[in-house]
């Protein structure tokens, strides 16, 4: 899997994990407040969205020989 492809991935899978974050409340799978678990859940998604953020702006670097 080429870097950009999984670069997106990620940012969709980042993307996910925040939605489910803010939706949890709403949709009765937590309760109100902003907890422990939730913190720790936003903190996961962003650090996997930055990272396909990363993945997926960054140019391959070329490997020098010698």
């Amino acid at each position: 899997m080429q870097n950009k492809t999984l670069g997106i991935v990620l940012i969709v899978v980042g993307v996910l994990i925040v939605a489910v974050v803010f939706l949890a409340a709403p949709l009765h799978l937590a309760s109100a407040g902003f907890g422990t678990k939730k913190i720790l859940g936003l903190v996961v998604g962003l650090v996997v969205l930055v990272a396909g953020l990363v993945m997926s702006l960054s140019k391959g670097q070329k490997q020098k020989s010698g």
